[in-house]
């Protein structure tokens, strides 16, 4: 491969336009144009720059090769820096969902309000919505790094290593925020009980509200950075199971079927919306306990 067709390569994996990738190297798209047909090299800056960008060495960028690169035959190069950006997005994402749930289960603390009902109606379907549509704004979020949870990666041993000696110290604390999930979701009628020898039946429903909303935001959180961790950190035994549809295959049935039973029991009052998240949530709850349990025996 040459220059050129490694560059275009590379762009159109990152999901990078001409415009935008010029945008990022501060030159025009004709002058990207011109290095993709191989019609001209960037100087040693923006190559430096075009490196960092996309995780690759400028051994690989620069020479041309007459047989298959062993980063796409063998792997996917990942730098530090990508593995950084890859963290940020999904933790990003997880506090958009965290938000999007938090805010569809806090409404109904609304319901909790003895006076002015229509008025509390209106802030229960408007924080309803709001949730609803921070999900839907998630689910439209540009996809990026879609590479690093397809392909087996390739990394430097230096960064590897660093950063499994990290992931060992964020998986004792995401799992500390999980345990304490647990405890408010298993102490919360007990709270909440407390609750009613001091306070109305109102106030002890809006404080049940607030604690459901607090151990989903805890699971939401936990959970997704640390599959974000694991993508990386177990790669291989990642793309393995993913391959054999194991691990987080179901998530893709069951989040719509959740979506379904929270909305029948909103409008029906068939069933509290709150119980299909609860259920999600337990199940989402044991796969990562699961993670947890065989990251710490891989080591």
């Amino acid at each position: 491969m040459t220059f050129g067709e490694k560059l275009k390569a590379l762009r159109k994996e990152h999901g990078y336009s001409q415009e935008e990738f010029a945008q990022h190297l501060d030159v025009s798209r004709q002058a990207v144009s011109k290095w993709e047909s191989d019609r001209g090299t960037p100087e040693t800056e923006k190559l430096l720059r075009i490196s960092t960008i996309f995780g690759v060495t400028l051994d690989y960028l620069l020479k041309d090769e007459h047989t298959e690169d062993n980063q796409y035959n063998g792997g996917y190069y990942v730098s530090r820096e990508m593995i950084d950006g890859f963290l940020s997005y999904k933790r990003q994402g997880a506090k958009r969902i965290a938000v999007g749930v938090g805010l569809i289960v806090l409404s109904n603390i609304f319901g909790c309000v003895p006076v002015y009902r229509q008025v509390a109606l209106v802030f229960y379907w408007v924080t309803m919505a709001l949730g609803i549509a921070v999900l839907v704004w998630h689910i439209f979020q540009p996809k990026r790094y879609q590479e690093i949870g397809e392909k087996t990666l390739l990394f430097d041993d230096t960064t590897i290593k660093e950063f499994r000696i990290e992931h060992e110290k964020n998986r004792k604390r995401y799992a500390l925020l999980i345990i304490l999930g647990v405890i408010i979701l298993i102490l919360s009628p007990q709270i909440t009980l407390i609750a009613e020898n001091y306070f109305d039946s109102d106030v002890r429903n809006g404080l049940s509200w607030i604690l459901h909303t607090a151990w989903a935001a805890l699971f939401i959180l936990s959970g997704l950075a640390l599959r974000a961790e694991n993508v990386i950190a177990q790669n291989a035994k990642y793309i393995s199971k993913k391959n054999s549809k194991g691990w987080f295959a179901w998530v893709y049935i069951a989040l719509p079927v959740t979506v379904i039973a929270v909305v029948i029991g909103i409008v029906t009052n068939a069933w509290s919306p709150i119980i299909p998240i609860i259920a999600l949530f337990c199940i989402l709850l044991a796969t990562v306990c699961k993670l947890l349990i065989e990251g710490r025996n891989s080591k």
